[in-house]
Formats: C-alpha cells, sequence, structure tokens
C-alpha cells in the first residue's frame, strides 16, 4: 500500500470512521466485511485509516482519533509505508495485471497461516475486488469461510462493478458515498474548480470522480475547453480519433458516454421502450468486445451511423 497515494488527514467520512471504530473496541466488527463505493470515492484512504488506529493503537505515538489523522511519527506508519507491517497483507491487481491472480490468494493463504510475535490482529485488505476472477474468487471463499482467530477480511468494491454474490453473501457490506454538497465540492477540487461552468450533459450524480478528471485530461490533451464542451461536441471528437483502446479516456467511459447520449435523447423524451432496447443492445456489445478483445472503433461507427446521425 503506497503511503504516497493516500492522505494523513481523514477529510471525508468521519461518522462512518466512527462507527467502524466502535465497532472495533466493542469486538463487533465482523470478520469479513465490504466496503464499497464509486470509484475514486476515497475508499482505500477510508481502511487506510482504520488499519492505522488498529495497528497503532498500543503506541504512544497512535492515531489522532480526534483530529482523524495518522501519526507519521509511529511505528506502524513506518512500517505500512515500507509494506513490511506483520499484521497487514495486502492485495490488488499487480502492475500490468487487469485481475486479481489465484497465486495472490494462495500468499495470503500461507500468510494466515503463519504466526506473528503481538496480539495485534491479522488484516487482509483486498483493493479492487471486482477485479477477482473466478479462480481466485474461489479460491477466497474457502477462507473466507473459515473461522480465524483475531482475523479480518476487508473486500474494497468499486459499486458500479459486479463482485461474485457467493463472495458477497459471506461478508457484511457497507457503503460509502457523499452527500450532494460534498460530492460537487470533490468535483470541483478534481477539475480546478470549473463543475459550476460544466455544461449539464456531464452534471449527471451516477458519473464517478475519476470520469471528470479523466474529462479534464482528454480535453486538454485535445485543445477542447472543458466549460464550453457537450456531449454532442465530445462524440464528434471522438468520431475523429483512432486506436481508441489505446485511449484510456475513450476505452474507460466510451460505454458511459453512450448510456448518456441515450438517455438524453430518448428516456427524456418518454421514449422509455427504445431507451431500454437501445441500452441493452450497446451493453451486449461492450461485453462481447471485452470478451473477445474485439475492436473498438467499429462500435463508435456502428455508434455513429445507427444512433448519433439520426438523433
Amino acid at each position: 500500500m503506497n503511503n504516497n497515494l493516500l492522505n494523513e488527514e481523514l477529510m471525508n467520512f468521519k461518522s462512518d470512521f466512527n462507527f467502524f471504530v466502535n465497532l472495533y473496541l466493542n469486538n463487533k466488527l465482523p470478520q469479513s466485511l465490504i466496503l464499497s463505493g464509486e470509484r475514486g470515492l476515497g475508499k482505500l484512504n477510508f481502511i487506510y485509516h482504520f488499519v492505522n488506529f488498529i495497528l497503532s493503537i498500543n503506541e504512544e505515538n497512535k492515531y489522532d482519533l480526534n483530529n482523524y489523522r495518522i501519526n507519521s511519527t509511529s511505528k506502524t506508519y513506518k512500517l505500512l509505508s515500507q509494506n513490511t507491517h506483520p499484521n497487514l497483507f495486502f492485495i490488488s491487481p499487480s502492475k500490468n495485471k487487469k485481475v486479481i491472480e489465484v497465486i495472490q490468494i494462495k500468499k495470503m493463504q500461507e500468510y494466515l497461516n503463519t504466526t506473528t510475535f503481538n496480539k495485534l490482529p491479522k488484516i487482509v485488505i483486498i483493493n479492487k475486488s471486482e477485479t477477482l476472477n473466478i479462480s481466485s474468487s474461489n479460491s477466497l471463499l474457502k477462507s473466507l469461510e473459515e473461522n480465524y482467530e483475531n482475523v479480518y477480511f476487508i473486500l474494497i468494491h468499486n459499486v458500479k462493478k459486479n463482485l461474485l454474490t457467493t463472495i458477497k453473501s459471506r461478508c457484511i457490506e457497507f457503503k460509502l458515498f457523499l452527500k450532494i454538497e460534498e460530492r460537487i465540492k470533490k468535483i470541483e477540487k478534481i477539475i480546478d474548480d470549473q463543475y459550476h461552468s460544466l455544461n449539464l450533459d456531464f452534471k449527471d450524480k451516477y458519473l464517478s470522480f475519476n470520469f471528470y478528471k479523466d474529462l479534464q485530461n482528454y480535453c486538454i490533451d485535445n485543445n477542447l475547453d472543458i466549460k464550453k464542451i457537450n456531449l454532442n461536441d465530445l462524440f464528434l471528437n471522438i468520431f475523429t480519433k483512432h486506436n481508441l483502446k489505446k485511449n484510456e479516456f475513450i476505452s474507460n467511459n466510451l460505454f458511459l458516454l453512450i448510456q448518456l447520449f441515450l438517455y438524453k435523447s430518448f428516456k427524456n423524451k418518454f421514449n422509455n421502450e427504445k431507451y431500454i432496447s437501445l441500452l441493452n443492445y450497446f451493453s451486449k456489445r461492450f461485453e462481447d468486445i471485452n470478451k473477445y478483445n474485439l475492436d473498438l472503433e467499429s462500435l463508435v461507427l456502428e455508434f455513429k451511423y445507427l444512433i448519433y446521425d439520426k438523433k
């Protein structure tokens, strides 16, 4: 877990944090839990603080619960920053990998069978748990079904991605979300206080924080004014691109943009049946593209001729 990517002060979700702390102090924290929320919300940062609280609890320079702040002079902080804390096992997709592989779960199981020289709990964090493949999911299930003593599994989950039902059934799920005012404030920080100037097309409450970050970078790279561009303009620009899979913004957000366009074009005009039909069609096309590694450009052209040009 890279400390450089995380904040020493917890800025949001303080009441949720207090809830977790009280569960732990009262021995009511579930052995296996899922922390879910949208991508870019700060779920990993939240858990990072919680882990620091637990593992530094007996230290003189322990977690500052009054100010929700990690003590950078603590032994826990130093060990976590070096990924050497004996009470934490962290799992995330390996570099250049899209999935959590079964070998990573096997290593976790080996870790759980070792002993530590303190009485602190062992904590397993599985970041991006939605990237567990079938093999790694099945292997993890065996561990989740065990009754370990003083062990906690924390799965961090992008709520917009599927997680195996059998895994969800063995965990208690907690959902993080921001209030509207907090959400706008966070988006403003991401896109340099320009949210109020955005076109209404991009003021959808379901758009993730990473979407705004990606949108801003795309506009900068393509000399577009984020304050003036709308959904139609954005698609016109996308239609001129090639090698779409190498364009991170397009590959990450194309289906989302098509969803927004369909909603704007059909559902808002009370043509709900056509909206659902087209949504299902393009959803299936995206599934096939991901499954068979097909060309994104053909899909973009299909969308252009079938939908965009006939709007």
